[in-house]
């Protein structure tokens, strides 16, 4: 009975060994997961921005961007058991100033990184309206409504013609009044856009119209881009 009950004895012990050891060669498998998904608290910094993105348990590590760029995207990291890695220590930089900052044409096209942007006029062109960066998507219409004014050619008189400084009067004479005075048989025929061009076209007068008569000193003859015009006053003549 002693030796059945010392063999009974050894088999337990036995099997209780055999049981720890079944248990230490299992703990690699069922260990705690301390760091998230993929084992351990620095599995997060192996990662790139993407996948940082995509796991939970991690967090993207972003430092600003220089002169006015989007932030850039340092390391990955645990968010709860680490920090965000630090931004690198950057020497002073000169930023240029911003495309706003550009208030004419020429200063604005002279940036690479801008872009003049415009708005129409009331010649039928357009004109300068800011400057923007060139990387940034091409801006909403923000032109202002603008009131432009009727055409010259809507003044029917001498007097409307003459109130706009952006128009002149253009003049026929018969030469058939007989009156005395310079000029007298003069009178307004329509109303023509900027100041009168006195002399001739630079590829001479093509058309096949006569000259008109303009009685000097006080009319003088004014012309289109190759023909005649008629007659102005002396004093609506531009630089020519």
């Amino acid at each position: 009975m002693r030796i059945d009950r010392s063999a009974r004895v050894l088999s337990l012990v036995a099997a209780m060994t055999v049981s720890a050891c079944g248990s230490v060669l299992q703990a690699p498998d069922g260990g705690t997961d301390s760091g998230g998904h993929d084992g351990g608290p620095g599995a997060c910094r192996a990662l790139d921005e993407a996948a940082c993105r995509a796991r939970t348990d991690c967090a993207v590590g972003t430092c600003a961007g220089i002169c006015g760029s989007d932030p850039s995207f340092i390391g990955c990291y645990d968010r709860v058991n680490e920090t965000a890695p630090p931004c690198p220590a950057l020497a002073a930089v000169l930023c240029p100033a911003p495309c706003s900052a550009q208030t004419d044409e020429a200063s604005c096209n002279a940036r690479p990184d801008c872009r003049s942007t415009y708005c129409p006029n009331c010649n039928g062109g357009q004109s300068f309206a800011g400057c923007s960066p060139a990387s940034a998507p091409m801006p909403a219409s923000q032109c202002p409504a603008i009131a432009c004014p009727a055409p010259c050619s809507a003044n029917t008189t001498q007097a409307s013609c003459d109130a706009r400084p952006d128009c002149h009067s253009v003049f026929v004479d018969p030469g058939t009044c007989g009156c005395a005075s310079v000029g007298c048989c003069a009178h307004f025929s329509t109303c023509a856009a900027g100041k009168a061009a006195c002399t001739p076209p630079s590829t001479g007068v093509t058309c096949k119209i006569a000259t008109p008569y303009c009685e000097g000193p006080a009319y003088v003859l004014s012309y289109t881009s190759n023909c005649y015009e008629g007659c102005v006053a002396a004093a609506a003549c531009g630089v020519n």
